[in-house]
């Protein structure tokens, strides 16, 4: 038997049978070596954590190898559709370029997009930085920025992030089947600092990241014969883990009794002609705001992105209004203090944005404006994970997830992951300890996928209504969040593609 040492593999001459076999014994050897060494610095806490990841793998494993069932029909229809658009945008592009610098524009080219945006279109560059260095971007935050700043770019930007979403679609589409025609991911259920799972292409580099197909492609996939797929998610989760974390009783309240983010919207927008109707403020809520996104879906992010310490610079340019107004939300959102010579300069310019109700319903402190928002513990608990991120440099999650942070303490950066750590986290490991459940205990169910905040999954069409409760049943976990339980409910949709769904009702 040869002896092979991995410290002069490189002098061996192996053939690929042997080679494979090499590393393969490799494997097996230096995880042995590593885990005599780790499992000595588990304590209680990391060790569960540990052993919760190593069961994860049974699900995940099962996920990977069942894969999803395509209709290759609605592939067909869905390219041909996607391609006549690609081809109607890139003559619509070149036309325009051709009325610029007389030529074609390779939209996939960086170097292109550089001259005829930044040279011959005059618009001042954008500049992205990563790891320390900075660059002149073409990203979609760049595009974005230009798009909606410079009018003569904006024909420019538009078109080229339709183009850039059209070739996302179609490489899913084009994803490689594997032999009995079905698709399959990856799962890495330890691939994040939150615990999220991350996905990628099959280990047979077939498929694709099942967890980013959007909602337009997701109707290629259908249950198998005989089956009936379903989608159980956790239900305005993020909100929730906010809340009980923060310990703001008027949060929790909201999140628990009403319609959370058609009262935020409430709240931005106030004169949208509001009622006591909760149905009527519902259909207000959900009128088209901005592209396809609606009043609700804007403040559904801007209290996210408020509550994970997003600037009113930032949030203004997340949601395409003025920074006064982002300036305004905030403050009623968890209250601060402001200049009133800038609510006064504010209300002058726009009379109909609800300034004038701060100045007069505010503290007047000197030169200054107090305002209690709706929600002042959200920044009290960002107060308390500076103070605990600059003194330890590490946060543990109810759940017992600890995470120490290697970034600079003092940065904003790292706090705002710190801010958005512990409720992401716990979202992850509530879904996943689910996830775990209905696979172990719920029969007849198969798990199909792990979406983030939902998970895909399939059963007999005739015993729909006798084991959806049961897989609501294991979604639904109590947890304790200082000192008091905290249960997210799960909703769940039901029908023959992953796209047309119906809530199922007992």
């Amino acid at each position: 038997m040869k002896i092979i040492k991995n410290t002069e593999i490189n002098k061996h001459d192996l053939s690929k049978d042997q080679l494979l076999w090499t590393y393969c014994a490799l494997d097996c050897a230096l995880t042995h070596e590593i885990w005599s060494r780790i499992h000595k610095e588990f304590d209680p806490i990391t060790k569960r954590v540990y052993l919760f990841e190593l069961d994860s793998l049974k699900p995940a494993m099962e996920m990977m190898l069942r894969g999803l069932k395509v209709d290759e029909v609605k592939v067909k229809e869905k390219k041909e559709v996607l391609r006549a658009r690609r081809l109607k945008l890139e003559r619509m592009l070149n036309l325009f370029a051709q009325g610029v610098w007389g030529k074609d524009l390779n939209h996939n080219s960086p170097v292109q997009l550089k001259k005829i945006l930044y040279e011959d279109l005059g618009l001042p560059p954008v500049v992205s930085y990563k790891g320390g260095k900075s660059k002149i971007s073409t990203d979609r935050s760049a595009l974005e920025q230009l798009g909606e700043f410079y009018p003569r770019a904006k024909p420019f930007a538009h078109t080229i992030l339709a183009l850039r979403d059209i070739t996302k679609q179609l490489s899913v589409l084009d994803s490689k089947r594997d032999e009995d025609g079905r698709i399959r991911c990856s799962y890495n259920v330890a691939g994040t600092e939150t615990g999220r799972w991350s996905s990628s292409e099959s280990p047979w580099r077939t498929g694709t990241n099942l967890q980013n197909v959007t909602k337009e492609l997701r109707s290629v996939f259908i249950p198998d014969d005989g089956m009936v797929m379903f989608y159980a998610d956790l239900e305005q989760a993020e909100s929730r883990v906010t809340a009980y974390v923060a310990g703001d009783e008027s949060y929790i309240n909201a999140c628990e009794s009403t319609d959370l983010h058609t009262e935020v919207v409430k709240m931005v927008w106030p004169n949208l002609g509001w009622s006591d109707d909760p149905a009527q403020n519902r259909e207000l809520a959900d009128k088209p705001y901005y592209l396809h996104f609606t009043y609700r879906d804007m403040c559904k992010r801007a209290g996210h992105g408020t509550n994970y310490g997003m600037t009113a610079h930032a949030l203004a340019k997340h949601l395409k209004i003025k920074v006064s107004h982002a300036t305004r939300f905030q403050l009623l959102y968890y209250g601060g203090v402001i200049p009133l010579e800038s609510l006064e300069r504010w209300h002058k310019q726009d009379r109909e944005g609800g300034f004038q109700e701060l100045i007069d319903t505010g503290e007047k402190i000197g030169k200054l404006i107090k305002i209690t928002g709706a929600f002042p513990g959200i920044r009290g608990w960002h107060n308390e994970v500076s103070g605990e991120l600059k003194q330890t440099g590490c946060l543990v999650t109810p759940l017992g997830r600890r995470r120490q942070f290697w970034d600079r303490l003092n940065d904003n950066s790292t706090l705002r992951q710190a801010i958005a750590y512990v409720p992401q986290s716990t979202i992850g490991d509530l879904l996943n300890l689910g996830l775990y459940k209905v696979w172990e205990k719920v029969k007849d169910v198969q798990i199909l996928g792990q979406v983030h905040d939902a998970i895909l999954g399939q059963c007999p069409q005739d015993r729909v209504n006798e084991l959806m409760p049961k897989v609501l049943e294991q979604m639904n976990n109590p947890l304790e969040v200082k000192g008091r339980q905290m249960i997210i409910p799960s909703s769940v949709e039901v029908g023959n593609t992953w796209k047309d769904m119906k809530a199922w009702i007992k």
